[in-house]
C-alpha cells in the first residue's frame, strides 16, 4: 500500500501538468490584436463566466428579428473589450456553431452594444441564443438598424471575439 501511494506521488511529481488546479472552461476568449493577456499559452484573454459575470450591466429593451420585445441583460461590449485592452477596430465575433461575422469599433460607441447573458430574466443558454448574444437597441433606432447588414451584426451562440485593425 505504501509503495502505491509513493509511485502515484512520484508520478504526480513527475507531471506537474497533472498536478495543477485546473482553470474554469472560458466563457469567452478575445484574441487577436489584445493589449492584455491572461492566457499566456494562447496568448488571448479569457473570460471565465464567474469573471464575466463580475462586469458592470446595462440593459436594453428591444425586439430582435427573432424574438419579440424582450429585455437583454449584459455589459457594455466596448467594456468588455477594454478589459481586454482593445479600443479599436473590426471585431469578428465567433460563435459555437463556426459562424463569424464583423462589427465595427464605431457601432460599439454609437449603439451601446452589450453582449447580453441574460434575456427576460433568464441565463441564455447555448440550446437558446447563448451563451452570449450581442444586442443592438434595434428599436431605439428602427432606420439604421433594420435590414440584413445590421440584423447580420445580432450574433448569437458567441463565444469568442477577434480583434482586428
Amino acid at each position: 500500500m505504501k509503495r502505491r501511494m509513493l509511485l502515484g506521488s512520484m508520478a504526480l511529481a513527475a507531471i506537474p501538468s497533472l498536478a495543477r488546479t485546473r482553470q474554469p472552461k472560458a466563457l469567452l476568449t478575445v484574441s487577436g490584436r489584445i493589449g492584455r493577456i491572461n492566457n499566456e499559452a494562447t496568448d488571448t484573454y479569457d473570460f471565465s463566466e464567474a469573471d464575466f459575470l463580475k462586469l458592470t450591466t446595462a440593459t436594453i429593451t428591444t425586439s430582435t428579428p427573432w424574438t419579440p420585445t424582450s429585455v437583454f441583460v449584459g455589459p457594455l461590449l466596448v467594456d468588455v473589450m477594454r478589459v481586454a485592452g482593445v479600443t479599436s477596430g473590426t471585431l469578428t465575433f465567433r460563435t459555437l456553431d463556426d459562424y463569424s461575422a464583423p462589427i465595427p469599433w464605431e457601432d460599439l460607441v454609437r449603439y451601446g452594444v452589450i453582449l447580453a447573458h441574460s434575456q427576460d430574466g433568464q441565463r441564455l443558454n447555448n440550446n437558446r441564443w447563448g451563451p452570449l448574444w450581442t444586442i443592438y437597441p434595434r428599436d431605439q433606432h428602427s432606420t439604421a438598424l433594420r435590414g440584413p447588414i445590421a440584423e447580420s451584426r445580432f450574433i448569437w451562440q458567441v463565444n469568442g471575439i477577434e480583434a482586428g485593425v
